[in-house]
């Protein structure tokens, strides 16, 4: 089963929208019982990691979705929804993340770079991604793909190693992640058009 995890101020629609494109109808979960069911689990755009963490302590769903990503059941998770795999999120105070990926994510910023003349923030609209390696998700992509970005913060994994992607805009982050059964990225797929369906019928494939 193909499931989205629907929670407060997670996008869900735009997702669901690009998986019709790929033929496949997902369930939206918001309990634990349909998590437990997932043979993929996506997690969408979240609008506000406090927002979300604190629904899904309410909603008992920490627990869960820590099993279900532990298990090896491939995980997608996207822009916040990516944020949300880390041990603490900078955003609106500081946040617990799930700590499934060892590291943190805080607000981009130039500081004195000179990237900060010619750059604006937040990040965006339309990138490139450099691939850094393989990564089973982008098969088939090429360092020439677009992608849509729209994001204020940056997620930085204490091992550089599952960084699999990078982009710049003014200075390099992490576009795409990937450990183990779980996977990241920093872009909006389901908003990327052709090279974004690539990659979720990717992700679907695996």
């Amino acid at each position: 089963m193909i499931c989205v995890l629907d929670c407060e101020s997670a996008e869900t629609q735009p997702l669901t929208r690009a998986l019709g494109e790929l033929g496949v109808t997902p369930t939206l979960v918001r309990h634990a019982d349909g998590l437990l069911r997932a043979s993929r689990l996506i997690i969408p755009p979240l609008q506000s990691i406090p927002r979300a963490t604190r629904a899904l302590r309410d909603g008992g769903l920490v627990t869960p979705l820590i099993r279900v990503m532990t298990s090896g059941t491939p995980v997608l998770a996207i822009d916040g929804g990516f944020h949300l795999l880390f041990d603490v999120c900078h955003d609106d105070g500081q946040h617990m993340g799930l700590g499934l990926i060892p590291g943190k994510v805080t607000k981009m910023e130039y500081g004195p770079h000179p990237a900060a003349r010619h750059f604006t923030l937040p990040h965006q609209g339309w990138n490139q991604v450099r691939w850094m390696s393989h990564c089973p998700i982008g098969s088939g992509l090429s360092d020439n793909d677009y992608f849509f970005f729209d994001h204020a913060r940056h997620a930085e994994p204490l091992d550089e190693n599952v960084v699999v992607g990078k982009t710049n805009h003014g200075l390099d982050f992490n576009a795409v992640t990937w450990s183990g059964n779980l996977f990241g990225t920093q872009f909006q797929p389901e908003r990327s058009k052709e090279s974004g369906l690539r990659l979720l019928a990717n992700f679907l494939a695996i």
